[in-house]
């Protein structure tokens, strides 16, 4: 098979599973009330990452709200929070190859503080400029 023209190699990483998704919110009371409230979704335990957010639990999943500086319109604020708004969170295996792939084929990655748990995450952006969190997934217990 290919991709682009080029012979597809082999993952050197697997996507374990789908993390959170994190969206724009202007208003946090008005969101927190939509979520909380009108769809019932549970609020669970957000660490201090030095901006205004909640975050909700959907099963395994989570939905990440994140509200930005007042004077950044949605485009800035895209781009100052480097991929905290509007993005899809991936845990990935093989983190190190993975990340050292990415930048060989062109999609920089920018390094991120540890996840809650621990792990190593960062961003990148797909070939459409989708920003992506990719969070280093739990060694395989021994």
């Amino acid at each position: 098979m290919t991709v682009a023209g080029r012979p597809a190699e082999p993952a050197p990483a697997a996507v374990h599973g789908f993390l959170h998704a994190g969206i724009l919110v202007r208003d946090l009371p008005r969101a927190r009330e939509f979520y909380g409230r009108l769809l019932g979704l549970p609020e669970i335990p957000r660490p201090d990452l030095g901006f205004p957010g909640a975050w909700y639990g959907l099963g395994a999943f989570q939905l990440h709200l994140i509200v930005p500086p007042p004077d950044r319109s949605v485009g800035d604020a895209a781009e100052r929070f480097a991929g905290r708004v509007r993005h899809l969170a991936f845990r990935v295996g093989g983190f190190e190859p993975l990340v050292e792939r990415l930048e060989r084929e062109g999609h920089p990655f920018w390094p991120a503080a540890p996840a809650p748990d621990g792990a190593r995450r960062g961003f990148t952006r797909d070939p459409d400029g989708n920003v992506l969190e990719l969070v280093e997934a739990p060694p395989a217990p021994k």
